[in-house]
């Protein structure tokens, strides 16, 4: 019995210690990055010649390999409301290496209150398509940024 726990330890402590070496699957990069927002055409074209759709300016306050926090003074662009779950937005990030352009669907958003309350809303986002050099450029600068920590997010989020 003393030697089936040992065992048992062994393989634990080993798949512990391996999985702290690796990349969180999830992981978190703090960055504060301008973007512009809209809805993105349904249709997936346009006229030529047709005004650019209303977009609105925001910040990132974190990024995912997937996912966005986004920061932005509205939900609303026009008659259209961001965080509609059947809406895909096009988002403009302006990283330092040139923009990068993405497709994203809007999964949780909040007001913020406290600190932040002038800031507007806290949109969470999940990427649905990018380029294969967009997202190249887009994985590189993630690995630039310092990880955010999680615990320190939620805790500003429950109190602010």
């Amino acid at each position: 019995m003393e030697g089936l726990r040992n065992k048992a330890s062994t393989l634990l402590r080993d798949y512990v210690t391996e999985r702290r070496g690796a990349r969180r699957r999830n992981a978190r990069f703090a960055a504060r990055i301008p973007f512009n927002v809209s809805v993105a055409d349904p249709k997936g074209g346009g006229a030529a010649g047709a005004k650019p759709p209303a977009s609105l300016a925001g910040r990132t306050r974190d990024l995912g390999e997937h996912d966005l926090n986004l920061v932005v003074p509205s939900i609303r662009i026009g008659g259209d409301y961001i965080t509609l779950k059947e809406n895909r937005l096009s988002i403009k990030l302006e990283l330092p290496s040139g923009v990068v352009d993405l497709i994203a669907t809007p999964a949780r958003f909040q007001q913020l209150d406290g600190e932040s309350a002038g800031e507007g809303y806290l949109v969470g986002v999940r990427i649905e398509r990018m380029s294969e050099d967009d997202r190249e450029r887009y994985v590189a600068h993630l690995r630039t940024l310092p990880q955010a920590d999680r615990r320190r997010d939620a805790l500003h989020l429950r109190e602010a």
